[in-house]
């Protein structure tokens, strides 16, 4: 009995010391986790400042949970290692404390057979006499006094209460290492608690970060989504401020252009496509009255095209009697200014007034 206790001494106070190192390994680690929240709350709480560029911001904040993500990681695998760790050292109690039960009831046993053999020794000898036991004749050796009836109630007494005695040591025993046992079991399951705690809030933890940084990104997506839509507007304002920048200039320079010999103008563009032949007065007043002299000019239909508003087909007709065939099928209002007045005055030298039907005829 003696070295089993000292066994299950030195266990226990094994098991009390993996159980401090536990608890000394895990404040840090939870000190660590709780300034790692609080931190994780300023992140996801911080503002940026009025004029802030919103990108740049979110990108700063996704690089904050990017690396606060990865120290939650490493607390997380902190606490699973302390809590593997926990774990063996539970499993190792639990292991001495089933031998020290086993061990136990064979003690239990033992001290049984011992109580039931000096019994069974005890009355054999005082009972079916023989020998002398303790310088004592036996009980019924020959007729039975007072003295050899107390000299056998005392052996006999004295006897069991020793055994008893023993019995009773052994359960005190007994029922102390089982308190132990209990006691540093409570010990192993409160600790591995609160390792498995800590485990479950460094997971929440990681989790919460994890959708946060979601958010952000997605945030950010929307956001670089959203300068792309306005540079594209402002490119395309810019291209159409340039676009009317353009055709004021040109309104400006055919309002400048230098005047026909007919009083009619023509835009610096028409003009540099050669000398216009002179037109006689019926055509310089149909092209007047068709286009006020625009050689770009298109009818709302867009039937007639051109500054004498030729239909296609005139127009083709025309270009054979020019003797320039090659502008038959092109569109009349893309023609140059020379061309469209040579195909004019080939068409009236044709058919004279009758083309046109305005007030320039007579």
């Amino acid at each position: 009995m003696t070295v089993l206790c000292g066994s299950f001494a030195a266990a226990s106070e094994s098991a009390r010391r993996g159980v401090a190192s536990a608890a000394k390994a895990l404040s840090p680690t939870l000190c660590s986790l709780g300034v790692a929240a609080l931190l994780g709350a300023t992140l996801c709480c911080a503002v940026a400042p009025a004029g802030a560029n919103p990108i740049a911001s979110l990108k700063e904040q996704a690089a904050a949970l990017s690396q606060q993500m990865l120290f939650e990681q490493l607390q997380i695998d902190g606490f699973e290692q302390q809590h593997a760790s926990d774990m063996t050292d539970v499993a190792v109690d639990d292991a001495q404390l089933k031998q020290l039960q086993t061990q136990l009831v064979v003690t239990r046993h033992r001290i049984g057979e011992d109580l039931s053999d000096l019994r069974s020794a005890a009355i054999t000898a005082y009972v079916e006499g023989g020998t002398e036991v303790d310088g004592m004749s036996a009980l019924f050796a020959g007729s039975p006094t007072e003295g050899a009836t107390s000299v056998y109630a005392e052996v006999i007494t004295g006897d069991l209460t020793s055994a008893v005695a023993r019995l009773q040591s052994d359960r005190r025993v007994l029922h102390s290492e089982e308190t132990a046992q209990q006691r540093v079991a409570a010990d192993a399951q409160r600790e591995l608690s609160g390792a498995g705690a800590a485990l479950s809030s460094a997971e929440s933890t990681g989790v919460a970060l994890s959708q946060q940084r979601a958010g952000v990104t997605g945030a950010l997506a929307v956001a670089i989504a959203q300068q792309d839509v306005q540079e594209q507007q402002q490119a395309l304002q810019q291209e159409q401020a340039q676009e009317q920048a353009q055709a004021h200039d040109a309104v400006m320079q055919a309002a400048e252009a230098p005047a026909r010999p007919n009083g009619l103008r023509v835009t610096t563009q028409a003009t540099a496509t050669g000398v216009l032949p002179p037109l006689n007065s019926f055509l310089s007043c149909v092209i007047q009255a068709e286009s006020s002299g625009d050689y770009q000019a298109v009818s709302p239909t867009g039937q007639y095209m051109g500054a004498f508003q030729f239909s296609q087909p005139t127009w083709n007709e025309a270009a054979q009697l020019a003797g320039i065939p090659t502008l038959a099928g092109s569109l009349p209002y893309e023609a140059s200014p020379r061309d469209q007045d040579l195909l004019a005055i080939a068409l009236y030298n044709a058919d004279g007034e009758q083309p046109w039907y305005d007030p320039c005829t007579s």
